[in-house]
């Protein structure tokens, strides 16, 4: 895989009644080694719901926050953060929905980030951070039982360091989470929007999105849901000077 520059790739849909242009966050590669097939996603940066093109009170009263992912480019996995909780927080849009009647389908605008060299150790991470360099994390979760495999990359956005200590940690996101046990046939249950920390080359905590209760009868979406100790290779690349 090349590497996505992530400040500068679109998704930009060809209408005809909104040819819309998404950022993209987050890719994930998804591996299925029983049948040898690869899927990927790219997930969208979120947006608030809204009257568009309307000529006056553009946000909906009721507003949520509407999130995308693109599932190749016959498929979108829609997240809707409605406050409080609604059941239907996610739905999956097959390439017979209206969606796509809407936006047209989608066009993968990826711009490469070139030269990239692995950082190998705390020091080069703590380098190029305090360098102002841009950092793109890789995180590979491999899952045996169903023979699936995730790469998920992301930019960091946020990074901890401690020079003398030399010790670093991510805390980073939204991304992609793949619930392996749930199947990739199921993409509401398979995919969840997720927050990762990580200070080691060997496993991750992961924070994800989902129904969150404040009371015995009033829930709200929230990243409440904690995946500790996540084995998985975590990578980071930043670009020579």
């Amino acid at each position: 895989m090349n590497f996505i520059d992530y400040g500068n790739s679109f998704i930009q849909t060809q209408g005809p009644v909104n040819a819309v242009r998404f950022l993209i966050e987050s890719r994930m590669e998804v591996v299925d080694t029983k049948t040898d097939t690869v899927t990927i996603f790219y997930q969208a940066a979120s947006c608030k719901s809204e009257h568009t093109f309307a000529k006056e009170n553009l946000f909906h009263e009721n507003n949520y926050n509407f999130l995308p992912v693109f599932v190749g480019k016959n498929k979108i996995v829609i997240f809707r953060s409605y406050v409080p909780w609604d059941e239907n927080y996610v739905c999956v849009v097959d390439e017979n929905g209206t969606t796509w009647e809407i936006w047209g389908k989608p066009q993968f605008l990826l711009r490469e980030l070139k030269n990239m060299v692995l950082l190998e150790t705390p020091e080069d991470i703590i380098t190029a951070t305090h360098k102002g360099l841009p950092i793109i994390g890789r995180t590979k979760i491999t899952d045996e039982s169903s023979g699936l495999s995730a790469t998920i990359e992301y930019p960091i956005k946020t990074m901890n360091t401690n020079v003398e200590k030399k010790i670093y940690q991510v805390d980073t996101g939204p991304l992609l989470f793949p619930h392996f046990k749930k199947g990739i046939d199921d993409l509401k249950e398979f995919i969840s929007i997720a927050y990762i920390a990580f200070n080691a080359e060997h496993f991750a905590d992961f924070i994800i999105e989902k129904q969150t209760y404040l009371t015995d009868n009033i829930s709200i979406p929230h990243f409440s849901g904690i995946i500790k100790n996540v084995r998985c290779k975590n990578f980071l690349y930043s670009t020579r000077e």
